[in-house]
């Protein structure tokens, strides 16, 4: 029976994250566009982390057992991003600032997705370096978020959630 490869969500993210400040210190223009569309994945699977790790502390009374913990993961990994970004609003994870931010993030991300050829931008370094620059600033905002809740939950000690198998498509 073959193992399955796991590796940690934080260690992927670290990546993302060297991955992007490189991107940026060394000017790699080519590279600007890539980035924006990792940064909107990277974006999108922290909210839903985000709303994840609320339902488990919402659940702290007790140890959640397995298949419990499966139920919740399945249905984060329902929520598309636009519902995900509400549940974390509604709940109180982010504020209405961080929402609009992140709310028109997604919105960005679907026109380019949809409307590719669209994209006038495209080829304009300055201006996608713009908006790589601030897609980093608001993904600076979002982890001190999660490292708030995380600390605050101690899930990670818990139930080792961070774990992260490879062949998935979401991230939980």
């Amino acid at each position: 029976m073959r193992k399955r490869r796991e590796y940690k969500l934080t260690s992927a993210v670290e990546r993302v994250e060297e991955d992007i400040r490189a991107i940026l210190r060394k000017r790699k223009s080519t590279r600007y566009f890539e980035g924006i569309v990792l940064m909107y994945s990277l974006i999108e699977n922290v909210v839903k982390w985000l709303v994840f790790l609320k339902l488990v502390w919402d659940k702290c009374d007790r140890v959640l057992a397995e298949r419990e913990l499966g139920s919740l993961k399945q249905f984060v990994n329902q929520q598309d991003f636009s519902s995900s970004l509400n549940l974390a609003f509604v709940t109180g994870l982010i504020n209405h600032s961080l929402f609009f931010s992140i709310d028109k993030i997604r919105r960005e991300r679907n026109d380019l997705v949809h409307q590719c050829y669209l994209f006038i931008h495209r080829r304009n370094p300055r201006v996608l370096r713009a908006k790589l620059e601030r897609l980093v600033r608001i993904t600076d905002d979002l982890f001190v978020v999660f490292n708030s809740l995380v600390e605050a939950t101690g899930a990670d000690d818990s139930y080792d959630i961070f774990k992260v198998r490879r062949r998935k498509q979401m991230l939980i």
